[in-house]
């Protein structure tokens, strides 16, 4: 460039280098100057030209006006392009290449952001090439899919992701951009609020490539393993949901099957039988049979019920945890389906041999005491007939026979098989609390017992203490609950029986006191103790009452049990007492 009038002064770049340029004229000349420059409509600039407006850039990008620069040359597309391919070309410059790409990426949506990107590529496609372009499209994206309101949906934008200028291949640059949205997505992801449709969207953005490297957080690895399971679970035709989980490990196959429970209670159906088996699978290879009908009577209806019902019938071999809780679910749940007249008549219809028994061993349990006798003596009596014969010889047997002893004398069989049958419950460690015994424990090398109060002296509420000296300490079981296990008067209702067990969660070498009441269809009662010293004498101090829908599970220092939601509740013992996990 031969130069340019100026403030009347000309200026030849060529005899005048930039710092002394710099130095010799004020700001507002300088900018006024590279403003000339910079709208120049020469379609090439001449190469000294291009160095002043690349060094002045240079030299002005910590001011405050350093974006009003690259506004003027936005302007003019002939040298803007120049400067960002001079640029490009010249890693020496990457620093305030930097700070205005910073500057143009500065937008809180993943939209905005793409649309930048877009904009950025359709003028100069061979910012592609640059590494700094390439790391800071990859960041911003990323941070946007993580600052996203809805994860899902950002994410698919960047899957969907695509420039317009057909000269520009972003294949693999958007490959690098959906792997760190994917870890973004992950890393804000709560697997207890997934839903159907989130785990669907995963599987059409998921690049399926993650692995320990990229994903270095043990919760990320863990997430993203989980979601990759959920995926196939639901959109894997064909796939066996047991061989599923099996390949998970322990920690992530006990938290997937509760996830599995929150995604299946507002989505059950026929198409999820498989499913909703591998979320109640235990550790021995069969399934919380107790838990699992517990869980359906309260989110499903009669007819789904029963399709279940049918399903393992057909499926499953049904072994004694069946039998016993699907005996305990048709006779004792409120919502038993066994209480519907229709329903209970296609489950006498269901061709299997076992569950022909189970049925069978129902109705007999069901039945009216009347019936029960009858039965009892091969007499098949119409009831009419029966009527005819007691009214027409006017004998008095039936007053004899079924409201004297001999009805006792059911009634006495009927409840010594019911105590048999509760007897043979494993709750291990839990033992049953006879009524004529007490419990006896040692604290400190010092006997203590427990025993039911005079109160209730064949089980309830009240408690009674007895110390190595005799000293008795009055205990009341009590929860902070609407229902209780307990009637008015303290006595343990009918249905239920309390266990109790020694177990030492802190492992200190001193047991926490464990009592669980639990009734016949698993509505249960849980209270720990730690025994605590004071004034040389022993008492109980309560570090836990909760009330819960299963038996509970001791293992290491947690006590775990279905909540009264449905799902499956933690409590670790720790120095500040029971917290939920």
């Amino acid at each position: 460039m031969s130069g340019k009038n100026i403030g009347q002064q000309v200026y030849t770049l060529e005899l005048s280098g930039f710092d002394d340029f710099y130095q010799k004229n004020k700001n507002e000349y300088g900018i006024e100057f590279f403003k000339t420059v910079s709208e120049s409509n020469q379609i090439d600039l001449k190469e000294e030209e291009l160095a002043f407006i690349v060094n002045t850039l240079e030299f002005y990008q910590n001011h405050a006006f350093f974006h009003e620069l690259w506004k003027m040359i936005e302007k003019n597309p002939v040298t803007y392009k120049s400067v960002v391919k001079f640029i490009n070309q010249n890693q020496d410059y990457t620093d305030f290449l930097k700070l205005y790409l910073n500057k143009k990426f500065n937008f809180s949506s993943v939209e905005d952001i793409l649309n930048e990107i877009t904009k950025l590529l359709e003028t100069s496609p061979y910012l592609l090439k640059n590494r700094c372009f390439r790391i800071l499209a990859i960041q911003k994206t990323a941070n946007a899919v993580g600052d996203s309101s809805d994860t899902f949906k950002a994410a698919s934008t960047v899957r969907s992701f695509k420039v317009t200028n057909p000269e520009v291949d972003t294949t693999k640059l958007q490959a690098m951009m959906m792997v760190y949205s994917e870890i973004a997505l992950l890393g804000k992801l709560d697997l207890q609020k997934i839903t159907l449709e989130d785990i669907e969207i995963f599987g059409r953005i998921t690049t399926g490539k993650l692995n320990e490297k990229e994903l270095k957080d043990k919760s990320l690895i863990n997430t993203y393993k989980s979601m990759m399971a959920l995926h196939k679970l639901f959109h894997t035709p064909g796939v066996s949901a047991a061989l599923i989980l099996q390949e998970l490990s322990p920690s992530i196959r006990e938290e997937l099957r509760e996830v599995l429970k929150n995604v299946l209670r507002s989505n059950l159906s026929k198409d999820y039988f498989q499913h909703l088996l591998a979320a109640f699978e235990d550790k021995d290879g069969s399934y919380h049979y107790p838990q699992l009908f517990a869980f359906l009577s309260k989110n499903v209806d009669e007819k789904l019920m029963l399709s279940f019902i049918k399903w393992t019938a057909k499926n499953l071999q049904l072994d004694h945890h069946y039998h016993r809780a699907m005996k305990v679910y048709l006779k004792s749940h409120p919502r038993s389906i066994w209480k519907n007249k229709s329903s209970r008549k296609e489950l006498q219809q269901i061709s299997s041999d076992s569950f022909r028994k189970l049925v069978k061993e129902v109705q007999n349990e069901t039945s009216s005491p009347v019936v029960k006798f009858f039965k009892r003596r091969g007499i098949n009596l119409s009831i009419g007939l029966l009527i005819t014969l007691v009214v027409g010889s006017g004998l008095y047997l039936g007053y004899d026979l079924l409201a004297g002893k001999k009805e006792k004398a059911v009634a006495s069989k009927s409840s010594t098989t019911a105590v048999v049958e509760k007897e043979g419950t494993q709750l291990d460690p839990f033992k049953r609390w006879e009524a004529e015994k007490a419990f006896v424990f040692t604290v400190n090398g010092q006997q203590q017992q427990m025993s039911f109060g005079q109160a209730n002296p064949t089980g309830g509420k009240s408690l009674v203490l007895t110390d190595s000296q005799n000293i008795e300490t009055p205990i009341d079981l009590v929860i902070d609950s609407v229902v209780s296990p307990f009637d008015d008067k303290g006595v343990l209702k009918e249905g239920f029986t309390l266990y109790h067990v020694e177990y030492d969660f802190d492992k200190n070498g001193t047991s926490e006191i464990v009592i669980m009441a639990l009734s016949e269809t698993f509505e249960s009662f849980v209270w720990v103790y730690s025994p605590a010293s004071e004034n040389e004498s022993i008492g109980l101090r309560v570090d836990l009452a909760i009330k819960g829908m299963s038996d509970a599970k001791l293992v290491d220092n947690t006590l775990t049990f279905l909540g009264e939601n449905g799902q499956s509740e933690t409590y670790a013992y720790g120095n500040q007492g029971f917290v939920k996990q």
